[in-house]
């Protein structure tokens, strides 16, 4: 028997769009600006798919995964050593482009502290974040370890000569899903936003001599208090490997996703292209959009940090050797337990074929 097939209605049908998930830091990555003005979207549907944010489902399932990399279809752009954690020790990743928009970082004292220069904290306390969560890699005390070190060092002085002091954080995710991470951040800077950090706390109560801050603007808002002032400016010095804590900052993708899905990830990647020219062309605009997305709270520090940097994803020689010198640290320091090799771990053929076919276009 013949069964007819009506095909006006395979015909008006609705395609099925293929998922991709993604997560991106609250930093300055071009990601955050491409999704904001519709281009992520845009790109993306050009190929028949669809992005969902991470974050969209319940916190305490999805936030690890913006960590441990734990999915099979997840592209995560935003801090390298949480990338690096997951390629070094838990899942095959390819590593799509790198971008360079991490502050050197500053040593901050008391107001009332007789400590001038960073030579006069021999013997004293120097804080550092600790995050009580031991599902993750903890990227903020790795952060923080790594600029403490770098400054010491600068002065002649090595981990030795000071006390290092923990600053536990219950470090919990406690916000409620939200369609896309502006939503996510939004939640935080409506109860945080005039708030002390958490190691300026400790460093106002007088627990501690001195912090380390990477921070855009903290700086400005601490002094503002008139209780702290900064002993110590990192961006100062020539040296551009001072500036790689936690960067140059990762765009990664699940490997057996982006071998899938090719046009996906060349989508999502002319989306951020597109939008790294954007910010490079317009900083004061794309501060407003960063304000919204990010963790930084100073719209205008946002703005003068922004003609510093590219925010153009690529995988240039030197974000490479960076990437390496902080994977170095990260495993010298117990932070992975693996080796990468970076260049390996980089497949350029992605960028290209973005970059190409934009020019095309």
């Amino acid at each position: 028997m013949t069964i007819a097939v009506d095909r006006s209605i395979e015909a008006n049908a609705t395609p099925v769009l293929r998922e991709l998930i993604y997560t991106i830091c609250p930093v300055l990555v071009a990601s955050n600006v491409a999704l904001e003005l519709g281009w992520i979207h845009d790109e993306l549907a050009r190929v028949g798919a669809k992005p969902t944010y991470l974050r969209s489902a319940a916190s305490e399932v999805a936030w690890p995964a913006h960590y441990n990399h734990d999915s099979d279809r997840l592209l995560r752009d935003g801090g390298n050593s949480p990338a690096i954690w997951s390629k070094a020790d838990l899942r095959p990743t390819v590593l799509l482009g790198l971008t360079q928009a991490q502050p050197a970082g500053k040593v901050i004292v008391r107001t009332d502290s007789d400590i001038h220069r960073v030579e006069d904290l021999k013997g004293r306390r120097f804080g550092l974040y600790r995050s009580q969560r031991n599902e993750k890699i903890d990227h903020r005390r790795a952060t923080g370890e790594h600029g403490i070190l770098a400054a010491l060092a600068l002065h002649g002085l090595e981990r030795s000569d000071v006390e290092i002091v923990d600053i536990e954080d219950a470090d919990a995710h406690t916000e409620v899903p939200a369609d896309t991470p502006a939503g996510i951040w939004a939640q935080r800077r409506a109860t945080k936003q005039d708030e002390l950090t958490l190691e300026a706390r400790a460093l106002d109560a007088g627990t501690i001599d001195a912090i380390y801050d990477y921070s855009i603007g903290v700086d400005v808002r601490l002094s503002a208090t008139g209780r702290f002032r900064v002993i110590e400016d990192l961006d100062r010095y020539p040296d551009w490997t001072l500036r790689i804590a936690n960067a140059p900052r990762t765009l990664t993708v699940s490997r057996e996703f982006a071998e899938a899905n090719r046009d996906i990830v060349v989508a999502w990647l002319r989306a951020s292209i597109r939008a790294g020219r954007w910010i490079n062309a317009h900083p004061e605009a794309a501060a407003d959009i960063f304000y919204r997305t990010t963790i930084y709270a100073d719209r205008d520090a946002i703005a003068r940090a922004l003609p510093d940097y590219d925010l153009v994803p690529n995988l240039s020689a030197q974000n490479l050797a960076g990437l390496k010198l902080e994977k170095d640290f990260l495993r010298a320091h117990g932070y992975i337990a693996n080796d990468v090799d970076v260049n390996d771990w980089a497949d350029a053929s992605y960028l290209e074929e973005a970059l190409s076919s934009l020019r095309r276009g």
